[in-house]
């Protein structure tokens, strides 16, 4: 089999996903049909989808110069972004009956990321032969990749964890909460720890003066 046929079969389940939702999230919790290795994989292209993005985007649809535009800066925000939110949701759907694991939550998140991997590449390239007046259309579809991806987050948290569509609404403002909680208490942390270690500097600056 060859590597193009092979990749193919690997990623038909986001592909699935992306036409029967229900289906295909289902397949991938239930079925064990899903690997973790594949999710990553999706986050990789949505990344590398972001960098090309960067760097091709016509000047007509991002005014902003490539070189101040940091790709990695781009993913590592990325990565802490989705690495947050499946704690938080974790965090919330343990105590309330959630059937998913952290790893369900993960590979659903990123398998709900393929509209948003296919609309990028695609919306950069076309921005290239777009005139002015046409640019609307990129951002069409840029949106239309964007509010897919979320509803298909909404598809796949409602599938892992078993839940109805209000309490998996709630379960999502929860989340939100929850997100909030854990960067407050991390800032926190981070000064408490920026004061100590401000403290011991302070303390073995004037010990190394006294003696």
């Amino acid at each position: 089999m060859s590597a193009v046929k092979r990749f193919f079969k690997l990623y038909s389940l986001p592909m699935y996903i992306l036409v029967r939702p229900f289906a295909g999230f289902y397949a991938m919790k239930f079925e064990e049909k899903g690997t973790i290795k594949l999710a990553l994989f999706n986050f990789l292209l949505l990344c590398l989808a972001y960098g090309f993005s960067n760097q091709y985007t016509a000047i007509l649809a991002d005014d902003r110069h490539p070189y101040m535009i940091n790709s990695l800066f781009t993913a590592l925000y990325m990565a802490a972004t989705l690495l947050l939110f499946c704690v938080a949701n974790w965090s919330v759907t343990s105590i309330t009956g959630g059937e998913g694991r952290f790893k369900d939550i993960l590979m659903a998140i990123c398998y709900a990321m393929t509209p948003l991997v296919l609309t990028v590449f695609t919306a950069t390239i076309i921005s290239n032969f777009l005139t002015a007046d046409e640019m609307g259309l990129h951002t069409l579809m840029i949106s239309a990749g964007f509010f897919y991806f979320i509803l298909l987050c909404f598809i796949g948290l409602l599938t892992v964890h078993n839940y109805g569509a209000v309490k998996a609404l709630l379960m999502i403002l929860m989340t939100f909460v929850a997100i909030l909680i854990i960067v407050f208490l991390g800032a926190l942390l981070f000064t408490l720890w920026t004061q100590l270690g401000s403290f011991i500097s302070n303390l073995y600056t004037e010990l190394v003066f006294r003696f």
